[in-house]
């Protein structure tokens, strides 16, 4: 039985406690200002560190991704400790040329017996919960295709909705693909956005509130249609970018409100941070990754 290792990008913010017992390997996504580079998830590890930073330094941020070396040390590494395979689970290809890269890096690299490279088509907790199945299934003994299989289902059952404060940073930086008629040029508008994770996982604007009040209706519109087609156990993400207050009150309606549903909190990971802006709020559910089995 092949021994597979899992591999994920910083941008799943996946606390360094949780991936030491999954034994997943991270690799850290460059967050720039001009010509400084700096590690996510090493030389920044929180949003507040990364709002700081924006509010010190006189230019804004943008982000990279893992060159071909750090995904290639990640390879050696699990080759090293004893991995016959490996498989890397990369934030969104819509947002990020990481999934291309390490695809790249894969399809040429001979340490190990198979490399397999998957678009999680999301980011953050979306992320990190494929990875997490995947290390599940493979300590549980399942093998390469096995888990692929599971994790192209699981993908099938994502949905999220998030709402920044401000649209300005999203179209610095180019993430914005669809929906910016929608909220173009518009003062004192929130916009509400979701993932194209059926097509190419780029960020789409898909409606627009004036409050986080009104944004957490819409979100849970949408979860109510979600939940009213599903026959299976949902766990979903509250999270924030440095709004923990906001936050945890969410976490306590949506918990109140859907008490049949496993609800996690997390942070919103610094490299995302730097397109969506300060004070981000998201929703991602999902099937509960551990009702998968081998």
């Amino acid at each position: 039985m092949a021994k597979i290792a899992v591999i994920v990008d910083s941008s799943a913010a996946l606390p360094q406690s949780i991936r030491n017992s999954f034994s997943i390997t991270e690799v850290s996504i460059p967050i720039l200002f001009g010509e400084e580079t700096f590690l996510g998830g090493k030389d920044i590890t929180s949003v507040a560190q990364l709002v700081d930073m924006m509010s010190k330094k006189k230019e804004l941020p943008t982000t990279s991704q893992p060159s071909p070396a750090q995904w290639e040390k990640a390879l050696n590494e699990a080759r090293d400790a004893g991995y016959d395979q490996a498989i890397i689970v990369t934030l969104s290809s819509g947002i990020s040329g990481a999934f291309q890269t390490a695809s790249l890096v894969a399809s040429d690299y001979e340490g190990l017996d198979r490399v397999e490279v998957v678009d999680s088509k999301l980011v953050n907790m979306a992320q990190a919960a494929q990875a997490l199945l995947a290390a599940k299934l493979a300590k549980e003994g399942a093998d390469m295709d096995e888990i692929l299989a599971q994790l192209a289902d699981f993908r099938t059952h994502l949905g999220v909705r998030f709402v920044v404060n401000d649209i300005s940073h999203l179209k610095r930086t180019g993430r914005l693909s669809r929906g910016q008629a929608l909220v173009g040029g518009l003062l004192n508008i929130k916009p509400l956005l979701d993932f194209d994770i059926a097509g190419d996982g780029k960020i789409a604007a898909v409606g627009k509130v004036r409050k986080m009040s009104g944004a957490k209706d819409e979100i849970q519109k949408a979860f109510d249609e979600y939940l009213s087609k599903v026959d299976f156990p949902v766990r979903a993400y509250i999270i924030d970018a440095n709004n923990k207050k906001l936050g945890d009150k969410w976490l306590k309606d949506f918990s109140a409100k859907y008490p049949a549903v496993t609800f996690e909190r997390a942070e919103m990971d610094p490299v995302i941070v730097v397109h969506t802006g300060d004070g981000a709020m998201a929703v991602i559910w999902s099937r509960d990754y551990e009702s998968y089995q081998k």
